[in-house]
């Protein structure tokens, strides 16, 4: 049986018995097997069918996410103190924000750029 076929049987099979055993709303059911199967089908379509900007896309949200997080925490971290007790903190801090997800997007992309963006385990473009 192809993965992709199990895959959409499976979450079949665990919205029934989400439904019938563990008496779960219909409508909390059906949103999360709505929401399942959009990521299937973006899965699929990574897998599957890659395009160049659809990997980088996917490079520079992957450097958003964590990396630019993990910026985030320790800029909130080692400035804090400033924040706090300057009257321009609240606006400092908002604008200095966003910098690290800026940052963390160049990283991704950079990472990207390296590996001609080609996604691990994915199909060459």
């Amino acid at each position: 049986m192809p993965l992709w076929v199990f895959v959409i049987a499976t979450t079949i099979a665990s919205g029934f018995i989400s439904y019938f055993y563990l008496n779960q709303p219909l409508l909390g059911v059906l949103e999360a097997e709505a929401f399942t199967f959009v990521l299937i089908c973006v899965a699929y379509y990574i897998r599957v069918r890659p395009n160049l900007k659809v990997n980088r896309g996917i490079y520079i949200l992957l450097g958003i996410t964590p990396i630019g997080f993990l910026l985030w925490v320790v800029e909130a971290f080692s400035l804090s103190r400033f924040f706090v007790t300057s009257s321009i903190g609240w606006p400092l801090l908002l604008t200095a924000s966003v910098i690290p997800f800026v940052i963390g997007a160049f990283i991704g992309d950079w990472i990207g750029r390296k590996r001609n963006y080609q996604l691990p385990f994915a199909l060459p473009c």
